[in-house]
């Protein structure tokens, strides 16, 4: 035994020699010919110990920009940049939910969240224990200067996230959100009729109207022109311009006079509204077919001239760009020239919109517990949304390649398919937070949008729901009825099938008595608490 155990401990020695010689001649793992191993000392760079590290694995799911195949360009870029391996789990954009229930009721938890999770999907997955609850702190130290960013917007981003005393995502939102609807007109139908420029007041708007559909402003000779149609398929798009005249839009929680949150459907503002609609509606000035459009066929109305106003629009598509309606208008000859928001019996001048704030980037239970890789992602994140290297490549992808900057150092896209979003990885699947460092607008925006931004958007002052995204634990219980109980009263009393005045009042209080009461009662004590 003696011998045996002389024997392996000299062969032991020089496989230890033979070890140190081939990697002083390798010069070490990192190629640099460190071999300084002093007590107390590192044996080698971070790098080192990054690569020798196995990758985290980071399960990405998400429904917008969904990259044809797995091991993409970008996905490739970020994998190397930080020793992490990305599990792709692609939606479809539209009908997402679906799938992903699909993928959750088979015990799969992503890491990260699809982009377009609300508030509601936010609560019950974290009563479901689905998602992970996040640290606001420990998120405000590894991303430091995205919750900079998020502080100096709207710090009250924060709140959405929040759901039985807990944070419950990393805060989000969109800042074209803020920007709201505004008119388009037919530019020759508008000089046609006499006037110079788009109507100021609610009360020239139905002049407008009526003109555009009793005057022939196209010169064929023909009755066969309305003033305007609307998004029945998408009702709180309806009837923008008009609903706000009134100070109010239906789908939104608005303060009343005595200064307590109600929701907008049942005030009497809306009431209002409807009856002048139901006017218009009856009088022929809405195309009769609203209740079943979509932007598809207002698109191929406005461009066939066939009505002369659109009012579900922002100041982008009046971009000569803009596949909604002006491109398409311009090339059959015809300018979509924009409006400003029309000032209504009150004075009150507003433009609907869907406000800035979203529900939060979410992350799966799992990662609750696993600092490790917590960490990773937050890393991952903050580059990509506020470093510009890893905002260019996430959001427009390879310089040279998809894109090149142009003179005043502006993203320009190359045409190659290719080279599109879907090949190379790039648009929002990597990037839940393309909008929050709004330094990175100069990257979105090139000079003539700004002007048009600039020409557009002055004294536009947008409407927004008092509240904002926040969940709620009664319209948990009770919203998809009450909306589906609002859209078809709505749509009627436009029509003419229910009125304004009894039938409204009964719409209301069967609003109430079906959970609504609930709402605007949790509504008012959301509001209040925020006022502490």
């Amino acid at each position: 035994m003696k011998h045996s155990k002389k024997k392996w401990t000299t062969l032991t020695a020089l496989l230890l020699s033979l070890v140190l010689v081939l990697s002083a001649c390798s010069g070490g793992n990192s190629g640099g010919g460190n071999t300084n191993t002093s007590e107390g000392s590192n044996t080698g760079s971070k790098e080192e110990t990054v690569a020798q590290e196995e990758p985290i694995e980071i399960v990405w799911a998400n429904n917008f920009s969904s990259p044809e195949a797995d091991g993409n360009y970008v996905q490739t870029e970020i994998e190397k940049k930080f020793n992490v391996k990305i599990k792709n789990i692609k939606l479809e954009r539209w009908g997402w939910k679906e799938q992903f229930s699909v993928y959750l009721a088979s015990d799969e938890i992503p890491d990260i969240f699809p982009i377009d999770a609300n508030e509601t999907d936010m609560a019950t997955w974290a009563k479901q224990g689905i998602i992970a609850s996040l640290d606001r702190a420990e998120i405000e130290a590894n991303m430091p200067n995205y919750a900079a960013a998020v502080n100096e917007f709207d710090s009250g981003a924060w709140m959405v996230g929040m759901v039985d005393g807990k944070n419950w995502g990393i805060p989000k939102y969109w800042p074209p959100g803020n920007d709201g609807f505004i008119p388009g007109y037919n530019k020759g139908w508008l000089e046609n009729i006499g006037y110079s420029e788009p109507p100021k007041t609610l009360e020239e708007f139905e002049d407008v109207l009526t003109k555009f559909t009793k005057n022939d402003p196209d010169k064929n000779g023909k009755n066969d022109t309305y003033g305007m149609s609307a998004r029945g398929k998408l009702p709180i798009q309806m009837f923008t311009s008009v609903f706000t005249a009134h100070a109010v839009s239906p789908y939104q929680f608005k303060l009343d006079a005595e200064g307590k949150v109600t929701w907008g459907a049942i005030t009497e503002e809306t009431r209002t509204a409807l009856k002048l609609l139901n006017k218009w509606y009856k009088d022929g000035l809405i195309d009769p077919e609203f209740i079943t459009n979509d932007n598809g066929q207002i698109n191929e109305l406005f461009v066939n001239q066939k009505i002369g106003v659109v009012d579900n629009a922002g100041w982008v598509n009046f971009n000569p760009e803009s596949g909604y309606v002006t491109k398409p208008a311009l090339e059959a000859g015809i300018i979509n020239t924009p409006g400003k928001p029309l000032v209504g019996p009150n004075g009150d001048a507003y433009a609907f919109a869907y406000g800035a704030r979203q529900a939060p980037v979410l992350l799966g239970a799992q990662v609750e517990k696993d600092e490790k890789k917590r960490k990773k992602i937050y890393e991952i994140l903050e580059w990509a949304a506020t470093s510009d290297e890893g905002w260019l490549l996430t959001v427009k992808g390879q310089e040279g390649v998809s894109y090149e900057f142009d003179e005043n150092g502006f993203p320009v896209a190359k045409p190659d398919e290719s080279v599109a979003a879907p090949k190379l990885g790039y648009g929002s699947f990597y990037n839940p937070l393309t909008h929050i460092d709004i330094s990175k607008q100069k990257y979105n925006f090139d000079s003539k949008m700004i002007e048009l931004r600039d020409e557009i958007t002055p004294g536009i002052v947008p409407l927004l729901d008092v509240l904002g995204p926040v969940h709620m634990e009664s319209k948990s219980q009770y919203w998809g009825n009450l909306l589906t109980l609002q859209d078809t009263y709505l749509i009627k009393s436009i029509y003419g099938e229910a009125n304004t005045d009894k039938d409204f009042d009964k719409f209301k209080e069967d609003w109430l008595r079906s959970g609504g009461q609930a709402i605007i009662d949790e509504a008012n004590k959301i509001y209040q608490e925020r006022k502490q």
